[in-house]
């Protein structure tokens, strides 16, 4: 089965990366029209992190997902905690996987949780993807509780795509709303682009 990884973005944005046809990493420099959805401190201080494992460089030199959904960065998004607050039916999903990463030669790395925490621990073998606490990355709520106060950290584990991946490596597309999924297809169609795209409610809140 694949193992499949997800990167949330404004839907405006796609029109952007179609016609790039790849993503980028934020230090290859970003299109002046494209809408960030990020914390923007986080931003600025994941830039200047050490990747201590090959392709090393630092955080902004990679495109990060998370290998679930449901993050607490979307949660931040939809009620504007430390970000712009916006609809959930502006986000969506990009889906690829690990195996198709591998198909397309593309480099990565990944971790076994949010990539900024001191002791996240930083893999780039697919060996070491049991590593992961594969049963809170998937689960519905990931809350910090006293008998377990990681489990937020956990949740946040990120696959690193290293520079830039081609467009292609997207083999689907996860939207909020039936709204959502007509904006989309018909960006796709208007591109001659045949990417499934899926409405998945309760990858949201």
């Amino acid at each position: 089965m694949p193992v499949y990884i997800y990167r949330i973005i404004h839907r405006d944005n796609l029109q952007i990366l179609i016609k790039e046809n790849k993503l980028s990493a934020p230090n290859l420099g970003a299109n002046p029209d494209y809408i960030s959805i990020g914390e923007t401190e986080l931003i600025r201080q994941r830039g200047s992190k050490q990747i201590i494992i090959s392709p090393f460089g630092v955080m902004r030199d990679y495109i990060s997902f998370y290998f679930g959904v449901r993050s607490p960065m979307l949660y931040c998004i939809k009620n504007g905690y430390d970000v712009e607050k916006r609809l959930q039916s502006e986000i969506i999903y990009l889906i690829s996987s690990i195996e198709k990463l591998v198909e397309l030669n593309c480099h990565f790395i990944f971790t076994d949780g949010h990539s900024f925490a001191a002791y996240t621990q930083f893999f780039n073998d697919v060996q070491y993807l049991n590593q992961l606490d594969w049963k809170t990355i998937n689960a519905r709520t990931w809350n910090n509780t006293e008998s377990d106060p990681d489990r937020k950290r956990r949740k946040e584990a990120e696959c690193l795509v290293f520079n830039e991946m081609p467009f292609a490596a997207v083999t689907g597309i996860a939207v909020y709303n039936q709204e959502s999924n007509d904006y989309i297809k018909d960006i796709l169609h208007r591109n001659n682009l045949n990417i499934p795209v899926t409405i998945e409610n309760s990858w949201y809140y």
